[in-house]
């Protein structure tokens, strides 16, 4: 270098700095696009009427946990200023709402002014439920017809020694050891029919007869759980699929009990529009958890149900802690047509 030459110096320019700051957006917004990619799948699966495997079964189940997931999703985007993001999750989350809405609202309809039917079903969880706080509340809700579900012989001599065969003297059961038994137990005379077969548990069925014009039919339901395998979760969706539809010349129909599905699955939803009512969603109860599992660990969801043909209606639905077992035990008051 000679003495006249001078040395050139780099001068920082904002387009040095821009790079990094142009990977960190990109960053932020991959990170969002992860986050949402869940979102679009269940929702996806949930309007298009998809249940898939035993592990999108599981998820849809979850749905309303996924639209609040949503809806915290779409504010951090907001708050991150990525637009498209923003407007996708908040998209997807509506979707979601607009299903869930209906089940926090009555559905305002006529009520049928004949006979009403007060109506429980619980699951005993190999019946170690705990019979006198069962039989309490067959009592105070003054029940009429209760649908059990695995229900063994020890379950039902330990009903009956709190006072249970004094209350619903009349029954068709079928109780086993282990969790394959059940039965219903009614204040009314019933006798027993045969309207389901080829399931995995015991799904009796049997004619109330009712004081009133009208006789009705009741099933206890409990349909094997989707969750083990894909084995498992084809036995669901066929056992749902073979449970019978209402008789418009019949007698009206109700199945009550543990269907291990929740207003978010297709086998479920495809069910009730074979001509059934969900009490609890007609009521404005349709978010009330029924089931919860501490081992493994579940966020609770609603899988135990009291539906009816669309002659009934339900005036009233409550749902009632059952220790013990890991359900709820369901009660539901049926208004009858004259």
């Amino acid at each position: 270098m000679t003495a006249h030459q001078t040395e050139d110096v780099a001068v920082p320019t904002d387009e040095d700095h821009a790079p990094p700051r142009r990977r960190r957006r990109r960053g932020v917004t991959f990170f969002l696009a992860l986050l949402v990619a869940p979102l679009i799948a269940i929702a996806v699966m949930r309007l298009g009427g998809i249940d898939g495997n035993n592990l999108t079964a599981i998820t849809l189940a979850l749905t309303p946990y996924v639209a609040g997931y949503g809806a915290v999703l779409t504010l951090l985007a907001l708050a991150l200023r990525r637009k498209v993001i923003t407007a996708l999750a908040l998209v997807l989350t509506l979707s979601l709402g607009v299903l869930l809405l209906p089940r926090l609202l009555p559905d305002g309809d006529p009520v049928p002014q004949g006979q009403r039917v007060r109506m429980m079903t619980a699951n005993l969880m190999i019946g170690r439920a705990d019979p006198e706080v069962l039989v309490s509340l067959v009592r105070d809700a003054k029940v009429d017809v209760l649908t059990l579900q695995e229900l063994t012989p020890a379950a039902l001599a330990s009903l009956d020694a709190e006072g249970l065969g004094d209350l619903l003297p009349y029954r068709a059961v079928q109780p086993v050891p282990g969790g394959e038994g059940g039965g219903i137990l009614s204040r009314i005379p019933l006798r027993q029919i045969s309207l389901v077969e080829n399931t995995t548990f015991e799904n009796v069925a049997a004619v109330v007869d009712l004081s009133g014009p009208l006789d009705i039919e009741v099933v206890t339901i409990h349909i094997v759980p989707p969750t083990t395998n894909d084995t498992a979760r084809k036995t669901w969706q066929r056992e749902l699929g073979q449970l019978p539809a209402p008789d418009a010349k019949g007698r009206p129909r109700i199945l009550s009990g543990d269907f291990n599905a929740t207003l978010d699955h297709h086998a479920f939803t495809g069910l009730l529009d074979r001509g059934y009512d969900d009490a609890a969603e007609l009521t404005g109860e349709g978010m009330r958890p029924t089931w919860s599992s501490k081992s493994p660990p579940s966020p609770p969801v609603t899988i135990d149900h009291i539906v009816m043909d669309r002659r009934l209606h339900a005036t009233s639905v409550a749902v009632y802690d059952l220790p013990g077992s890991d359900h709820n035990a369901v009660f539901a008051e049926l208004a009858l047509p004259r």
